[in-house]
């Protein structure tokens, strides 16, 4: 059975159409756990669950246990519902591989088994992982790269009836990365206490999540784009004072990708905004930021920059730092950048 999508398994379980065998596994655990919780609401009405519904981890539970499991009939109900959270931590020794092997190709029709397999996937060189594939509907949750974060938050607002402005949405993503769990979790905050059809602001993450909308990584490299030293220093003597808010590995990384944009500026400077942004794979409404650093920094600077960045990197790692503190590396890497 070819992988399916987060969409269409989703639309066949909401339609209470049930496979016997799911294996949902991948390095982004959040679209795994939506799965999971979207057949547990569905595969079964409450009434039921108490005497159909089993939830082990893989960690507890052997081959035989799960498949004697399985091999029960449902009671009162069309179906039983057995998930296996944390699926990836199951023995899968010779004796216990043979057993899931022959379950998965001769599964139970009343029965829904469930594998959540996080942070990876099974060895699809294996004869498990082959049959994961072929035998279950089968699903792979890739994680997201960063900047495709923004746009993300911004679709999963919108189908909950809720908008964000573009500064906002890139805000959240430099609090949480690609990390959608995290994400989510901080965007349900967010709306818990909003109308339907309300806006997300720079005000309500400043509240909502405890991030500056004046000192943040977003805006240094505003600062450090303009030129603007007086900004800048600020920015990172606030970070000095609250370490959680400006580690230098996060402040670190999000400069690294800033001017490697503001480099790309340079070799496609001829290109309208529209396909600028494009190549630069962000909102075409912060292709005005790169463009004032475009004229601040040469291509020349933006090469000493990506040394200097090199250098703080190992420094932070304790190579060639001597006594200097996280705070006392990161403000004298600004400096280095504006001088």
């Amino acid at each position: 059975m070819a992988a399916q999508t987060f969409d269409l398994i989703a639309g066949d379980v909401k339609n209470r159409k049930f496979a016997p065998v799911y294996f949902l596994c991948g390095e982004e655990p959040y679209y795994i756990d939506e799965l999971a919780n979207l057949i547990e609401q569905h595969a079964l009405n409450d009434m039921v669950k108490a005497f159909n519904q089993t939830i082990v981890y893989g960690k507890d539970v052997n081959a035989r246990q799960i498949i004697e499991t399985c091999g029960r009939l449902p009671m009162m109900a069309e179906r039983q519902l057995v998930i296996v959270k944390e699926a990836q931590a199951l023995s899968l020794k010779e004796d216990e591989e043979k057993q899931y092997l022959a379950y998965l190709k001769h599964p139970v029709k009343s029965t829904v088994l469930v594998f959540a397999w996080k942070h990876g996937t099974p060895d699809g060189r294996k004869s498990f992982g082959k049959e994961a594939k072929k035998s279950a509907v089968y699903f792979e949750s890739k994680p997201l790269y960063e900047n495709q974060v923004a746009a993300w938050i911004k679709n999963w607002l919108s189908q909950k009836k809720y908008k964000i402005e573009a500064q906002a949405a890139e805000l959240m993503v430099e609090f949480a990365g690609n990390d959608i769990s995290k994400v989510v979790n901080e965007l349900e905050k967010l709306i818990i206490n909003k109308q339907p059809g309300a806006t997300i602001t720079l005000d309500d993450i400043e509240a909502g999540v405890g991030i500056s909308k004046e000192f943040n990584v977003f805006e240094l490299n505003n600062a450090l784009a303009a030129h603007n030293k007086t900004k800048a220093y600020q920015i990172a003597n606030y970070f000095v004072a609250n370490p959680k808010n400006g580690p230098l590995v996060l402040v670190l990384g999000t400069m690294q990708g800033f001017f490697t944009k503001v480099y790309l500026c340079h070799q496609n400077k001829s290109l309208p905004d529209k396909d600028l942004a494009s190549v630069l794979k962000v909102n075409p409404f912060f292709v005005k930021d790169y463009k004032v650093a475009l004229k601040n920094y040469s291509e020349q600077k933006l090469e000493e920059i990506f040394y200097i960045l090199e250098e703080y990197d190992l420094r932070s790692k304790g190579v060639h730092n001597g006594a200097m503190k996280e705070g006392e590396l990161l403000k004298e890497m600004v400096g280095r950048v504006l001088n």
